[in-house]
């Protein structure tokens, strides 16, 4: 599509100079995800761990089983406890599915059952560590389960599950064949709005829910005014609570909403409203005279100074005739 000499983008530029090019927005979104995945080391890392466990896991029918026991015992356990409450649809079994690299919803479906069901994960992991025949398999799967079981997985797993929970509306939204484009727009601003307010103020909460996460699993809790260890030959300068306030909440937020601005921009968003103006389902309901002006103003060699003044003229004329005729029907 984009291939700069045979392309389709570049085949139709040929004919057409002044056509501007827009990704789909739903593999916009996942590129998102794909981009801070690849640029954060810690998020790179997270995936590689998932994305291990469940390989491990779901390659075979008889862990599969396995799986499905330890979620039945567990089950019965919080339900004779009274934890949970019984009813139609509650409680349905939960499986593990590898995230499709262009499916945003997917990786949101998989962090929301490896969070449910972790302790069922973790049970898993190590009847194969003890029964293994293996010696490589038990190494390997005992390293798995040591990685999943330390705080920092468990850290980075709720911040991006919540992330992408923020920004799940705009996937739906988005996934629509018939896509309003004025309510796209709509939720990718507040989904970068919300963003940014978890940046603002939603580390202690999340700090909260990872740490009451790990009291329910045993998972041990640094002491955050402690030095973080980078390496075992230099002694670190940074505390835990700095690492992962600035070097991972922070700074992975920053570069969700970056990728956000950078392929969702203001020249697309424009081009958008501005045909979106057009539409004239529910007599013009999205019509909008700025957004139409500002629409033009990107065709300049169809509309010069002269050929927007009369634009202007024309819109304000159409939107009094609008008017006109609304109160003469009432």
């Amino acid at each position: 599509m984009q291939g700069e000499k045979n392309g389709l983008k570049s085949l139709i530029l040929q004919d057409a100079p002044s056509a501007y090019y827009i990704h789909c927005f739903a593999h916009q979104l996942q590129l998102t995800l794909v981009a801070v995945s690849k640029k954060h080391p810690d998020v790179k890392n997270f995936f590689y761990v998932v994305t291990n466990v469940l390989n491990t896991i779901g390659t075979s029918f008889k862990r599969r089983d396995l799986l499905r026991q330890h979620q039945v015992e567990k089950l019965e356990e919080l339900l004779k406890s009274g934890e949970i409450l019984t009813g139609q649809g509650l409680n349905q079994e939960r499986g593990l599915q590898r995230p499709g690299d262009t499916r945003w919803g997917s990786h949101f479906k998989t962090l929301e059952n490896f969070m449910i069901i972790f302790s069922s994960i973790a049970n898993v992991l190590k009847d194969m560590k003890e029964n293994s025949p293996h010696d490589l398999d038990k190494l390997a799967v005992g390293n798995l389960l040591d990685k999943i079981q330390e705080f920092e997985f468990i850290f980075v797993l709720h911040l991006m599950f919540k992330m992408l929970l923020l920004t799940n509306e705009l996937n739906k939204a988005l996934q629509k064949k018939d896509q309003d484009i004025v309510n796209a727009m709509g939720l990718l601003n507040l989904s970068k709005r919300r963003l940014q307010t978890m940046r603002e103020s939603g580390l202690e909460s999340l700090m909260d829910e990872v740490s009451s996460f790990c009291g329910k699993h045993d998972i041990l809790v640094p002491e955050m005014t402690e030095d973080y260890p980078r390496s075992k030959r230099k002694k670190s300068e940074i505390s835990y609570l700095h690492h992962f306030r600035v070097e991972v909440f922070y700074a992975v937020i920053d570069l969700q909403l970056q990728e956000l601005n950078n392929r969702f921009d203001v020249v697309i968003s424009d081009l958008l409203l501005g045909m979106a103006s057009l539409n004239p389902v529910d007599s013009f309901a999205n019509f909008s005279k700025s957004r139409i002006m500002k629409l033009a103003e990107y065709y300049k060699s169809e509309f010069g100074d002269n050929e927007l003044r009369d634009l202007d003229y024309r819109l304000d004329s159409f939107i009094m005739l609008e008017s006109v005729i609304a109160n003469f029907s009432t």
